[in-house]
C-alpha cells in the first residue's frame, strides 16, 4: 500500500508539473499597478507597454474593470519603458525603470483627458527595492553595480551575501550553512550531500560554483512569505544570470596577486621581525560575450574562466632553541623540527616516505564554462537554456597551531560539476501567466591520496598533535550525485487577487563510496610511544574492512516533493496580504540492508537504558510536511515613504543527506571495525615494515573482536523545519535616505538530533566534578559484541533564533550608493550540524553530562554583534575618464566556541575523537576546586605555579571569570571582536570607436585596508574546530577519592594566555590588481 500511495503521489506530481506555473519568483520580476484618470477612477481598457530596451522584449497588458494591469515573467534589470495608452486620454511614459530579482514593481499612473492632439508626458522614473509592495520578510538585493564596483578578491558568493545584515559567512539567521538554499537561474545549485563549508557544488575543491561574471543579480531571503520560496530552514541565496541582448558587448579581464601584494605576519617571530608569505600566486582570468543571433529574438551569452592558486601553507616548524619563550603565532609550540626527523626516519626505516615537515604550496585549481540562450518565441512567450560546468581540483593540506601534518598527510579533491536548466515563461491574455523550469545536475567529488598508501597515523604532542600516513578518510572516498528538478507554476490574476498554484519536485540520486581507516590508523600517545611502538597506555589501533558478500558503498535515491497555493490580495491600495499553504513530502526510494541483532538489541527496555523500535532496513516515514505562511506590507500614507511589513510562516528544508547516508553504509552488515580498545590483546599490532600483513590478516577474521558502528533513523524522523515571524518598519528619511528596523524570531520545530543509544545509563558521578560516568570500555555498549556506538537521527524541538536590525540606505543615482546597518543576533540549539560521519555527528558535539540529554546552548553560528557598512562612488570627468571608489566595513563580536579537556575520555562516554575530548570543563573558583599535576617529567613546575598560570589565564578571559563554579557552556565563550574594511579603487579609461564604447578598466581590491594602514588592526581571531583545550585529563587521583586530576601546558614551551589564535592569513592586508577590457 505504501508503494502505490508514494507512486500516486509521484504521478500526481508530475501531472501538476505538466499543467500549473507562477510567475516573478527566483528568476523574474513583475510589474503591476492601476491605471486612474484625474478623479481617481480606474481606466478599464488602457494598454501597458512595457518595453525591456536592451532586447526589445515587449510586455503588453490591458487594464481590467477596475483599471488594474499585472505583467508577470519580465526579464531582471532593464532600463524598461512603460508606455500607457487610452482612447481619449494623453500618453504618459515612464522611462529608466530597473526591475530587481523577484520584485513586483508597482506603478500607479493617472491620465489627462484630451480633445486635441498633444505630445505625451514623459517622466523619469524612480524605484525604492526596500519600499516596495511587494516586500514583506527580511531580503536583501545585490545588484549588478555593486557585483561590479564592492571590493573581492575571491570573486564568491559570499563575499555579497555579507551585504545581509543577519548573514555571518555561510550562515543565515543563525542557522548552519546547510540549511540553506542556493538557487541559480532558480534551479538548486546546493551542496545537497552537505560535506564542504560553502554550501555550493565544488566547495570543497575550492571553487565557486560559477564565474561571478556570469551573474546578473543576487538576492538572499530570509523570511519570504511567498510559498514558492522554501527547501531552506536557513535562508535562500538567488542569483539569475546574464543574458546576451541587442548589442554584441564582452569583456575580457585578468587579475592577479602573490607574496608581494600581501601584508607581513600580524606578531614578531623569536627574533622580533614580522614575516613575508612564503611564494605563492593567484590568478584568475577569463571572458563573457553577448550579443543577437537574430535581433529582437534571439540572444546569447558566453562567458569562461580559469583560476589558478599555489598558496604556502602558514605554521612554521623551528628548532627547540627558536619555539622556546616563542611569542609568534605561526611557530609552532608543540613539536620541533629535530623531533620530526626523528618521526621521519622512522617511518623510512618501514619504508614509507612521510613527504615533507617544511614548507609546502598546495594548488587549486578551477575551469568554468557557461552558456545561455534567450529566445523570445512571441510576445507572450519566451525559452531560456543554459548550461554551467566547472571542473576543479584542490591539494588539501593544513596545519594550525595545534596540528602538523607531514606532506604525504594530504589528499587530492577532485570535483567536476554540469548544471542544465530550461526555463519556459508563457502568458495567456491578462489573466493567466505560466512558469515551468527543468533543471539537470550531475556533481561528481572524489578524493586521490598523496604518496604511497600506508596507515594513518596521529602522535599526540603535549596540546598538540602530529598526523603522518595516508589520511584515513581519503583512500575510499567518491561521492557523485545526479539532481533532477521541476518546478511549474500558475497565476490567475483575478481582480484584486493573484491567485498561485504550483509544485517544486527534487530528485536525487546518490553514491557515496566513504570507508575510514582502510589501511589501518594508529594513535599514540607520545612521540616516545611512537619512536618506540609502544602499545601501552592509551595507545590505539583501528581497521574498517568489508564484509564477505557486503557493499560498503551506499546507493540510493531520495526526492522532495512540493505543491502549494498562495492568495496575493490588494485590500486596498496601500495594503496587500499575502497568504498561501505550502506542502513538502520527503520521499526515500531505497532499503538499506537488514541487521537482527539491532532491533533485538534495543527491543525491549531494561535497566541499561530504554527500549527503541528502529531498525536498520527502516528510513523515515514518508509523511507531508505543512508550511503555511501569512505576509503583509502596508503603505501607510500611500506615498511609499512610510512602509510596515511583516509576517509568519513555517519553513521546511532539507537534511544533509550525509546523514542519511551513514546508515547505508553503517548497517553492521557491510563492513566493520577492528578497535584495539575493544579487544583482549594487543598482540601483533605493532607497526612493521609490512603493514599489510596485518591489515589483511585483521580482514580475514572478522570474528575476532572486529565491530564497526550502527547508523539508523528514526520513522518519525522530519525534515528540519522551523515557524519564523517577522516585522519591520521602513521610513524615507531627508535626503533619499531610507530607514529600517527590524525584527525576525524563529523557533525550531524539527531540528536534527542525534543520539547513541548503545550507550549505557551513567552508572554514578565524578567525584569533584559531579557530570555522570559511565563504564569504561566496551562495558558503556548495551550490545557489546556486535557493534560500538549504535547513533539514532532523531529530532527536537528545542531551539530558537532572533535578531533585531537597524538599517540605513541611500541610493542616489547609479553612481552613488550606501549602506549602514547594526544587527543583534541570538542563536541556541542543542546540535548545530557540523559534522558528518556517523559517529563524529554525536561525539563533537561538546557537553558536561548526560550526552543523550543535551541542554540548550549557544550555537556555533551565534551572531551576537555585527555591524556592516558600504560606500561607493563614481566619477566620469574630461570626457574619457572614470574613477571608481569603493568600500565595505564589517564588524563583528568575535565567533563562539567552547572550553574543552583533552587528552583521555575524562567520564568514559566514548566522546574521545583523536584525543581532543568533547567534554566541557568546569571552571575552579580556586584551588581547592582542582587537582593539579604536572605533564611528565620535562614539567618541573610545583602545584602552586601551575595553579598560579592556570588561574591567571582564567582571570584574563572574561567568559571563565564570570562563570567560575559553572560548567563551561557550549559555545559560550568568543573570540574578541574583529574589523575589517576593504575597498576598491577603478580607473576607466574609455573611447568612442564608430557607435560603441570600449573601455579599459584598470583595477585594484584591498581586503583588511586596515591592516595597511597600521600592523595591529584587521586582526582575525579564530579557535581550531571551535573547541580549545584547556586542561588535559590526566586519570583519577586514586581510587578512593576519585577525582580527576588535570595538567595545564606543558612547562617545555611558553604557555598561550589566550585561547584564540590570530590568523595567519586573514590578519594580513591583502590586494589584487586587475585589467579588463570592456565594449
Amino acid at each position: 500500500m505504501r508503494q502505490i500511495l508514494l507512486r500516486s503521489m509521484y504521478m500526481l506530481l508530475l501531472l501538476l508539473a505538466a499543467h500549473t506555473g507562477w510567475s516573478q519568483g527566483t528568476t523574474t520580476s513583475a510589474m503591476n499597478g492601476v491605471i486612474t484618470d484625474k478623479q481617481g477612477d480606474g481606466l478599464p481598457g488602457a494598454t501597458v507597454i512595457a518595453v525591456h530596451t536592451p532586447t526589445n522584449t515587449q510586455y503588453v497588458a490591458p487594464t481590467n474593470s477596475e483599471g488594474r494591469f499585472n505583467i508577470p515573467n519580465m526579464r531582471v534589470g532593464g532600463p524598461y519603458t512603460v508606455r500607457v495608452t487610452f482612447v481619449g486620454y494623453q500618453d504618459i511614459t515612464r522611462e529608466g525603470i530597473f526591475l530587481s530579482l523577484g520584485q513586483n514593481q508597482r506603478l500607479d499612473l493617472n491620465l489627462s483627458e484630451t480633445t486635441t492632439q498633444l505630445e505625451g508626458v514623459t517622466v523619469t522614473a524612480t524605484q525604492d527595492p526596500v519600499i516596495n509592495a511587494g516586500r514583506t520578510g527580511a531580503a536583501t538585493t545585490v545588484r549588478r553595480e555593486q557585483i561590479e564596483r564592492l571590493p573581492t578578491i575571491s570573486r564568491s558568493f559570499q563575499d555579497f551575501t555579507r551585504l545581509t545584515p543577519q548573514a555571518n559567512g555561510n550562515s543565515l539567521s543563525g542557522r548552519n550553512g546547510r540549511f540553506n538554499n542556493v538557487q541559480i537561474d532558480g534551479a538548486s545549485n546546493n551542496d545537497l550531500f552537505g560535506l564542504g563549508n560553502s554550501g555550493t557544488p565544488g566547495g570543497q575543491a575550492g571553487t565557486q560554483p560559477i564565474s561571478l561574471d556570469a551573474i546578473q543579480e543576487f538576492q538572499v531571503v530570509i523570511a519570504p512569505y511567498d510559498v514558492r520560496q522554501g527547501r531552506f530552514s536557513g535562508g535562500g541565496i538567488n542569483a539569475v544570470t546574464r543574458s546576451g541582448t541587442n548589442e554584441f558587448s564582452g569583456s575580457a579581464f585578468a587579475f592577479g596577486r602573490n607574496q608581494n601584494t600581501a601584508g607581513k605576519s600580524p606578531t614578531p617571530d623569536a627574533s622580533g621581525n614580522r614575516t613575508k608569505l612564503a611564494k605563492f600566486n593567484d590568478y584568475q582570468t577569463g571572458f563573457r560575450l553577448g550579443g543577437p543571433i537574430i535581433k529582437d529574438k534571439l540572444f546569447f551569452f558566453v562567458n569562461g574562466e580559469i583560476t589558478r592558486r599555489t598558496a604556502p601553507l602558514l605554521f612554521r616548524t623551528g628548532s627547540l632553541e627558536q619555539i622556546t619563550g616563542n611569542t609568534s603565532s605561526d611557530l609552532l609550540t608543540f613539536v620541533n623540527t629535530a623531533q620530526l626527523q626523528e618521526i621521519s626516519d622512522k617511518l623510512r626505516s618501514y619504508g614509507y616516505d612521510a613527504g615533507t615537515f617544511g614548507e609546502i604550496n598546495a594548488e587549486t585549481r578551477s575551469n568554468k564554462a557557461f552558456a545561455r540562450l534567450d529566445w523570445n518565441i512571441n510576445q507572450n512567450h519566451q525559452l531560456t537554456l543554459r548550461h554551467n560546468f566547472v571542473d576543479a581540483s584542490d591539494d588539501n593540506i593544513s596545519r594550525s597551531l595545534t596540528n602538523f601534518r607531514f606532506g604525504n598527510n594530504g589528499y587530492q579533491f577532485l570535483s567536476k560539476t554540469n548544471s542544465t536548466v530550461l526555463e519556459l515563461k508563457s502568458r495567456f491574455g491578462n489573466r493567466y501567466a505560466n512558469n515551468l523550469l527543468v533543471g539537470y545536475s550531475t556533481i561528481r567529488d572524489s578524493r586521490s591520496t598523496v604518496g604511497d598508501l600506508f596507515p594513518s597515523i596521529t602522535i599526540t604532542a603535549g596540546n598538540g598533535t602530529i598526523s603522518a600516513g595516508s589520511e584515513f578518510s581519503s583512500v575510499a572516498n567518491r561521492l557523485d550525485q545526479d539532481i533532477l528538478e521541476i518546478t511549474d507554476n500558475f497565476n490567475v490574476f483575478a481582480g484584486k487577487h493573484v491567485l498561485t498554484l504550483g509544485t517544486n519536485n527534487e530528485i536525487f540520486r546518490f553514491d557515496n563510496l566513504f570507508v575510514q581507516s582502510t589501511q589501518g590508523r594508529y594513535d599514540f600517545p607520545s612521540i616516545t610511544a611512537f619512536l618506540n611502538n609502544d602499545l601501552t597506555g592509551n595507545f590505539r589501533y583501528r581497521q574498517n574492512f568489508a564484509l564477505p558478500g557486503g557493499n560498503p558503498t551506499a546507493k540510493f535515491g531520495a526526492a522532495q516533493f512540493g505543491v502549494y497555493a498562495q492568495d496575493e490580495y490588494n485590500i486596498t491600495d496601500n495594503f496587500r496580504l499575502t497568504t498561501g499553504l505550502r506542502l513538502d513530502l520527503p520521499v526515500y526510494f531505497d532499503t538499506p540492508s537488514y541487521n537482527s541483532r539491532v532491533d533485538s538489541t534495543f527491543a525491549v527496555a531494561t535497566a541499561q537504558g530504554p527500549a527503541y523500535d528502529v531498525k536498520t532496513d527502516r528510513l523515515p516515514k514518508s509523511r507531508i510536511q505543512f508550511s503555511p505562511r501569512i505576509g503583509f506590507n502596508w503603505d501607510v500614507r500611500k506615498d511609499q515613504s512610510f512602509q510596515v511589513r511583516g509576517g509568519a510562516g513555517i519553513f521546511t528544508g532539507r537534511p544533509a543527506y550525509v546523514w542519511i547516508s551513514n546508515q547505508y553504509g553503517n548497517t553492521g552488515r557491510d563492513f566493520a571495525t577492528f578497535d584495539s580498545n575493544n579487544s583482549t590483546t594487543r598482540t601483533g599490532l605493532e607497526l612493521t615494515n609490512n603493514y599489510a600483513t596485518l591489515r589483511d590478516r585483521i580482514a580475514a577474521t572478522p570474528a575476532t573482536a572486529a565491530k564497526g558502528s550502527i547508523a539508523v533513523t528514526d520513522k518519525d524522523f522530519r525534515n528540519p523545519q522551523l515557524l519564523r515571524t517577522n516585522l519591520a518598519v521602513d521610513y524615507r528619511l531627508p535626503a533619499g535616505i531610507v530607514a529600517t528596523l527590524e525584527g525576525i524570531y524563529s523557533k525550531t520545530l524539527n531540528d536534527v538530533l542525534p543520539q547513541d543509544i548503545n550507550l549505557v545509563n551513567p552508572t554514578g558521578v565524578l567525584q569533584g566534578d559531579g557530570r555522570p560516568v559511565y563504564p569504561a570500555g566496551t562495558a558503556r555498549y548495551r550490545n557489546n559484541r556486535d557493534f560500538n556506538n549504535v547513533i539514532l537521527l532523531t529530532n527536537t524541538s528545542k531551539g530558537h533564533q532572533y535578531s533585531i536590525t537597524g538599517e540605513l540606505k541611500k541610493q542616489v543615482n547609479s553612481d552613488l550608493f550606501a549602506t549602514a546597518a547594526y544587527t543583534y543576533g541570538q542563536s541556541r540549539d542543542l546540535y548545530s550540524g557540523t559534522s558528518s560521519t556517523a559517529v563524529s555527528i554525536w561525539e563533537f558535539n561538546p557537553h558536561a553530562g548526560n550526552p543523550n540529554n543535551l541542554p540548550l546552548s549557544y550555537s556555533s553560528f551565534d551572531l551576537r554583534h555585527r555591524v556592516i557598512g558600504s560606500l561607493s562612488y563614481r566619477k566620469e570627468y574630461a570626457n574619457h575618464f572614470a574613477t571608481t571608489v569603493s568600500a565595505f566595513y564589517n564588524g563583528q563580536s568575535g565567533s563562539p566556541f567552547s572550553y574543552t579537556y583533552y587528552g583521555n575520555d575524562i567520564n568514559s562516554d566514548g566522546g574521545n575523537p583523536s584525543g581532543s575530548s568533547n567534554d566541557l570543563i568546569y571552571i575552579p573558583r580556586n584551588q581547592s576546586e582542582i587537582v593539579l599535576v604536572t605533564d611528565g617529567v620535562n614539567d618541573r613546575r610545583t602545584v602552586d605555579q601551575i595553579w598560579n598560570e592556570l588561574n591567571a589565564f582564567i582571570e584574563n578571559d572574561d567568559y571563565l571569570k564570570e562563570h567560575r563554579g559553572e560548567y563551561a557552556a557550549r559555545n559560550g565563550a568568543r573570540t574578541p571582536w574583529q574589523h575589517r574594511i576593504d575597498v576598491r579603487l577603478l580607473q576607466d579609461i574609455y573611447t568612442k570607436i564608430g557607435e560603441k564604447n570600449h573601455t579599459i578598466q584598470l583595477s585594484v581590491d584591498v581586503i583588511n585596508f586596515g591592516n595597511m594602514l597600521n600592523k595591529n588592526w584587521g586582526r582575525d581571531y579564530s579557535v581550531a574546530n571551535g573547541n580549545y583545550g584547556l586542561l588535559r585529563y590526566q586519570g583519577l587521583e586514586n581510587t578512593t577519592t576519585g577525582r580527576p586530576t588535570f595538567s595545564y601546558g606543558t612547562g617545555t614551551a611558553t604557555t598561550p594566555n589566550v585561547a584564540y589564535q590570530i590568523s595567519q592569513l586573514a590578519s594580513r592586508w591583502q590586494a589584487q590588481f586587475g585589467v579588463r577590457y570592456l565594449f
